[in-house]
């Protein structure tokens, strides 16, 4: 009986590990970094050129846009606190906000990691801020195949 006990506490901590073991690479995909804004228009932009692409965009820092690359996917941006300047606290309560890579930060003027549109920093934060700390991801849209 003590054997068959024994199976069963291995059994289910293997299990409990690997489980475990399969979210790890999301938590891998997190990372931090500043985000700002900046203001209509949005247009012409280093991925689109003069296309409208609405307004929950954004800008990447060299970084993250490596060469064009980045350019369409999404990012899931969360306000994590503010910086020293602006508003000490600027997060709102939804803080995250979903926006695609349409443009490349000026490396020569980009303050942040991710510089957002106006709309898609202010759905997060108070603008006021104008600089906050964030925790960002690429996003991936899975698409309904019923539709």
């Amino acid at each position: 009986m003590a054997s068959v006990f024994k199976n069963f506490i291995a059994s289910s901590v293997m299990t409990l590990l690997c489980f475990s073991l399969c979210f790890y690479p999301f938590a891998l995909a997190q990372d931090s970094g500043t985000a700002t804004f900046n203001t209509p228009p949005y247009v012409p932009s280093k991925c689109y050129g003069y296309e409208d692409r609405g307004v929950m965009i954004a800008a990447a820092s060299e970084g993250i846009f490596n060469n064009g690359e980045a350019c369409g996917l999404y990012y899931q941006v969360t306000c994590v606190s503010g910086t020293n300047e602006g508003t000490p606290f600027p997060c709102l309560d939804n803080g995250s906000v979903v926006v695609m890579i349409t443009d490349l930060c000026p490396p020569d003027s980009c303050r942040g990691t991710i510089d957002l549109s106006q709309e898609a920093f202010a759905s997060i934060a108070d603008p006021n801020s104008g600089v906050i700390n964030i925790s960002y991801q690429q996003y991936v849209y899975i698409k309904d195949s019923r539709n």
